[in-house]
């Protein structure tokens, strides 16, 4: 136990450190422990938090400091995030019990009740929350509660645990298609910065495989730089190769993540390994391919095994690892049997093609499935040859970054949103459905956009962004007023960008752009002045509308938002 707790000092020690480092960046402590405890648990960068998912800004929060919403509007579904972090050392039962109150008010007080709270940010959120009640149904809609600290989440009070489970079972009941409520303590968060820090190693395996050499148990193929095996493998074998240290590295190439057991498909796969159809997997599953720099079959008559060097799972992530979680529960039953397609090539295009063309079994998302693409790669290259940057085209690429280079990276996602708000015209479709950029509007973006035209407009969007963050602890700003800088932050850059650029994009006007990039400042006054420009016919447009949309959130992701900019910027040009 002492060591337990020592392990834990330890841990806390680590943490004020580094919200030591960056509390300047927050203001102060509380701050930058909520920024930082929210980037880890949300998997997103420190300086990617969205302004208006922060809470704890306003007074009368309920004990809840982040709200973030994902909706999937194509998919019919949404994800609601609720965080309260708090820059202590205990979970006390007095703040899950006032966690538990500010979901009542999220998702059970009447409208005349909540529209009372005196905290525009909260009332905003819970506005949006029950509109997507209304149009997806409870049981399309997953929440995660999460409660935040420096404390060990293993060391709970016993009427901590009483009111942890009175707010477990009343949401877990209440029609969600799931709830969950976690402790978040020293230990996790550690866990997760080790995970985004953790560095990739080479992994070689040595793989037994199940052969018959009176059967055909195995298939072999070779062309070119190209060698290829098709055989089968226990599922026991794969857990041990998923167990292998540094734990997940084997995923690195993997375009998606794992999504839990609770889902259809891996909930299939985990009820057919540890039940009475165990033995018929092979016929019910694809398999899982992995991609090496060679690899070598031992044909030993009394054991048969594969020599993998620098081994990646490209496509099964969800059956590995949800056959490693049966394994380590012990309800893996032996005689699960698996497909293994094992390629070894060092051509690089061919490994991304192998990870592209394998990855069709189970929902991904296309943003993950595109981060190879040639186009991802090719404005990765040019923009940091030419402009210095670093375009994020794979989630947390950058993550071992510091200090003045962090505010060099692109995020392709920030960089893909704020073209299409800003030169196509689409502010509402970007500010609403982040997920179509990778579908429904992949073409017209990355058809179209320059490498330049991509920087300047990510430029910005993040001035917006940061005028935002700015808006929400302004108190003498008015009401309209910051809700216009923090909820229509897209809408202000696509009238930002026609004053800073007039409109005038893609190669043509090339110099023009560079010249652009190369004499921004986002702290000059005539930056600011051209904010403050675009700001100022924003709210005026949003007033034009305050009474049939009262909901900030809602009203800019409808298209009558758009249209009111694009005739306001017709205005502009028509008056020059």
């Amino acid at each position: 136990m002492e060591n337990k707790i020592e392990n834990i000092k330890i841990r806390q020690t680590w943490l004020d450190e580094i919200i030591d480092d960056i509390s300047p960046e927050f203001q102060d402590s509380d701050n930058a422990f909520q920024a930082l405890a929210t980037s880890l648990i949300l998997d997103i960068d420190i300086n990617g938090i969205d302004p208006a998912d922060i809470i704890v800004d306003g007074s009368q929060d309920k004990q809840i400091d982040i709200i973030r919403i994902n909706e999937n509007s194509e998919e019919g579904y949404a994800v609601v995030d609720i965080i309260q972090a708090k820059n202590s050392t205990g979970f006390s039962s007095n703040v899950i019990i006032q966690i538990r109150n500010g979901l009542d008010w999220i998702f059970e007080r009447p409208k005349e009740e909540y529209r009372k709270i005196d905290n525009e940010d909260f009332v905003t959120k819970i506005d949006e929350i029950r509109e997507l009640r209304m149009t997806h149904g409870p049981s399309n809609i997953e929440v995660n509660a999460f409660f935040t600290t420096k404390g060990d989440s293993t060391v709970l009070s016993e009427e901590y645990l009483q009111e942890r489970k009175v707010l477990i079972d009343k949401y877990s009941s209440a029609g969600f298609s799931n709830f969950s409520y976690k402790e978040i303590g020293a230990s996790e968060l550690v866990g997760f910065i080790e995970e985004r820090e953790r560095v990739k190693k080479q992994i070689d395996l040595k793989v037994p495989i199940v052969y018959d050499r009176n059967r055909g148990s195995l298939i072999q193929f070779n062309t070119g730089e190209t060698k290829s095996v098709v055989c089968t493998i226990t599922g026991i074998t794969l857990a041990e190769v998923a167990s292998t240290e540094h734990r997940d590295a084997i995923f690195d190439l993997n375009v998606r993540p794992y999504y839990g057991s609770k889902g259809r498909v891996n909930n299939e796969i985990l009820n057919t390994c540890s039940s009475d159809e165990s033995s018929r997997f092979w016929f019910l599953n694809n398999g899982v391919t992995m991609v090496c720099d060679k690899f070598e079959l031992v044909d030993d008559p009394d054991n048969h095994f594969l020599n993998v060097k620098n081994a990646q799972i490209v496509n099964g992530c969800q059956t590995t690892v949800t056959i490693r979680e049966a394994f380590e529960s012990d309800s893996l039953n032996s005689d699960v049997k698996l497909v293994l397609k094992v390629y070894a090539t060092d051509n690089a295009n061919l490994v991304d093609r192998i990870t592209l063309t394998t990855n069709n079994q189970n929902r991904i998302t296309e943003r993950d499935l595109r981060a190879n693409e040639p186009v991802q790669r090719d404005i990765q290259r040019i923009m940091n040859e030419i402009h210095g940057h670093f375009y994020e085209r794979k989630n947390k690429e950058y993550r071992n970054f510091r200090g003045s280079k962090r505010k060099l990276i692109v995020p392709n996602t920030k960089a893909a949103q704020a073209y299409l708000a800003i030169v196509r015209n689409k502010p509402s479709k970007a500010r609403g459905y982040l997920g179509a950029i990778w579908s429904e509007f992949y073409q017209e973006i990355f058809s179209n956009a320059t490498v330049d035209d991509l920087l300047v407009c990510y430029k910005i969007f993040d001035l917006c962004q940061k005028k935002a963050s700015d808006s929400k602890k302004d108190s003498s700003l008015e009401r309209i007023d910051r809700d216009v800088r923090v909820y229509g932050m897209f809408h202000i850059a696509r009238i930002l960008g026609f004053l800073l650029i007039n409109d005038k994009w893609g190669t043509e006007n090339i110099l023009n752009l560079r010249t652009f990039l190369n004499d921004f400042d986002m702290d000059s006054n005539q930056t600011q002045e051209n904010y403050d420009r675009a700001a100022e016919y924003a709210v005026q447009i949003r007033k034009l509308d305050e009474i049939e949309y009262p909901v900030p959130t809602l009203y800019y992701k409808a298209n009558i938002s758009k249209n009111r900019i694009m005739a306001k910027i017709q205005e502009l040009k028509e008056s020059e």
